[in-house]
């Protein structure tokens, strides 16, 4: 459960270790307060803000590309434009817009120091609605953030304050779901509002590595799973002399959906002692992108598929690591028995059991996956690079750990190169240009092959910019405007629709007029389309004129006019 559970239990575990009247007495009062406390303003129940049975997509606290998940996606049953629903009465405190990240969304402050979040909306209450459309109109923008005072805008508990969608940086239609503490700005798991999600299902573990951390230089080995039971698997005896950690590939199943979620808690016990936990309660925005550090990224880049190590050196306390290790040490003659227990937030638990005995020096790793590089970078220091007036500067600490890179030019190719690393610190670079063509800018080649462009201004003679992405450099071309056509398929009368498309570096802003006057065109990226729903600046029975304007990253643009008869 919630943070506050962990220091009652260990307030409890003390206390009986002395039993005394007096001590008793003040267990009981003890556990009076924190009952209060966390009735109050951590589990009080809360409504449902769905219609629908809840049953969810992705859980709290699962790893994803971005960093750990803040809340919760509940699923819609496919569909946009279901009711959602404030779980409390409260207010509005804040409402955003934006073509990417959540989409549309409302933030809703109750009492008790509780914010709730609800994302991705395909639209709005009329009430809100109505003043964000306001809005919109007077900043001539689509995207906008709105804060509110809490006597604007009043919400009752189960009053609908959007309909649920597929807006922003989602996949598919649901509603991502968060509770936070008002005053920290603080996510936390919102099944501590006693949601009930029916889950019988163990989680599964498909794989387990050992890493060398001290001699084995974070070299891992896959070992052998052998299961016992259904809860219970363990693997053949491990002999090494080294300090070591655990990784594991694992998921949790839940009832009723075929999705794949993160696990609630991870466990390690050596000799049936704590020895490493995460426990996914709550986490800060700060740490939200620190979870890169427990997933192993070369395995990731390699086999799509995510080991999460349960252990890591850290700098300073991790709300989600309720034990910490840098690393289990095996010596001679030592004969230790190792349990990973990996857990769902109904407490169904899958078990790994291990035997390490230190007798031997020589364990054998798995073979390194290799690429060509030719400098080996000290995290402890700073570099200044240079290769034919090709600059690259490096502060300490750009990587976690020493690490090998790629920087060479060749091919007309600036390489800055490693697929299996991530930069925790920007980087620069100088990248000189000889001679200016006409839609030139600089592009970086990803691992995947892709391409994305990085910038087009020339100062003092250089591309010069800060990156935190590896990868190889060169000079692209990018002269053919973005691409604009009027949606046919759709009567113009009731819904314009315009598609926006630009090939090679993607758009950087549009504009819809309607008779001179700027309007209102709702931008959905995933379909490349803008959307305009027939407002007060159409004139009846008369021809309207219509201009849409385009602009990618590199400067061109795009601009039409229509001229239709409403």
């Amino acid at each position: 459960m919630y943070y506050l559970n962990l220091k009652l239990y260990k307030i409890i575990n003390n206390l009986l270790i002395r039993t005394s009247l007096k001590k008793i007495i003040l267990f009981f009062i003890i556990l009076f307060y924190f009952k209060s406390f966390s009735q109050t303003e951590n589990f009080k129940k809360l409504e449902s803000p769905v219609d629908i049975p809840i049953i969810l997509s992705g859980n709290f606290g699962e790893l994803r590309s971005s960093g750990f998940h803040s809340g919760i996606d509940i699923k819609t049953k496919g569909k946009q434009g279901l009711n959602i629903r404030s779980v409390d009465s409260g207010y509005i405190s804040r409402v955003q817009i934006s073509t990417s990240g959540f989409g549309k969304v409302v933030y809703i402050n109750h009492a008790n120091n509780l914010t709730t979040v609800y994302a991705h909306l395909s639209k709005f209450s009329d009430k809100i609605e109505k003043l964000i459309n306001k809005l919109q109109y007077r900043n001539k923008s689509y995207e906008i953030r709105k804060y509110f005072k809490s006597n604007e805008l009043k919400v009752g508990k189960r009053e609908i304050i959007g309909y649920s969608g597929n807006t922003g940086s989602s996949t598919g239609p649901h509603l991502h779901f968060e509770t936070r503490k008002t005053n920290q700005e603080l996510p936390f798991n919102p099944l501590n509002h006693n949601y009930i999600i029916k889950d019988t299902i163990r989680p599964y573990v498909r794989n387990i590595f050992l890493y060398g951390i001290k001699k084995g230089l974070l070299k891992k080995k896959k070992l052998n799973l052998l299961k016992i039971n259904d809860s219970t698997y363990t693997t053949d005896v491990i002999k090494t002399i080294d300090t070591i950690g655990f990784g594991v590939v694992s998921y949790d199943r839940q009832n009723y959906t075929n999705n794949i979620f993160g696990n609630y808690k991870y466990s390690v016990f050596k000799n049936d002692s704590l020895n490493f936990e995460f426990i996914f309660d709550s986490f800060s925005f700060d740490e939200k992108p620190i979870q890169r550090k427990f997933v192993d990224n070369e395995y990731y880049i390699t086999n799509r598929s995510r080991i999460v190590k349960l252990f890591g050196k850290q700098n300073g306390n991790l709300s989600f690591v309720s034990k910490k290790n840098e690393g289990i040490v095996v010596n001679k003659n030592d004969d230790l028995k190792i349990k990973i227990k990996l857990s769902d937030y109904e407490n169904n638990n899958t078990y790994v059991l291990l035997n390490i005995l230190g007798d031997d020096n020589s364990f054998e790793y798995d073979n390194e996956v290799t690429f060509p590089f030719n400098k080996i970078i000290d995290n402890e220091k700073k570099y200044n690079l240079n290769f034919n007036g090709y600059e690259l500067t490096l502060n300490k600490n750009t990587f976690e750990r020493k690490s090998k890179i790629l920087f060479e030019y060749e091919n007309d190719t600036l390489s800055v190169y490693n697929p299996y690393i991530l930069a925790d610190k920007s980087f620069e670079i100088n990248y000189p240009v000889n001679k200016i063509t006409r839609g030139q800018y600089l592009s970086r080649k990803n691992h995947d092959k892709s391409t994305s462009f990085v910038t087009n201004e020339i100062k003092n003679g250089y591309y010069n910019f800060k990156s935190k992405s590896l990868g190889k450099f060169f000079l692209n071309n990018d002269s053919i405007p973005p691409r604009v056509s009027r949606n046919k398929r759709i009567n113009y009368k009731k819904e314009l629709q315009y598609y926006i498309r630009d090939l090679e570096t993607g758009i950087k802003k549009y504009y819809g007029k309607v008779n001179e006057q700027w309007a209102l065109f709702e931008y959905e990226p995933k379909l490349n389309k803008i959307i305009f729903n027939n407002d007060t600046l159409i004139k009846k029975n008369k021809i309207n004129k219509i201009n849409i304007y385009v602009e990618d990253l590199n400067g061109n643009s795009t601009n039409i006019i229509d001229s239709l008869s409403f």
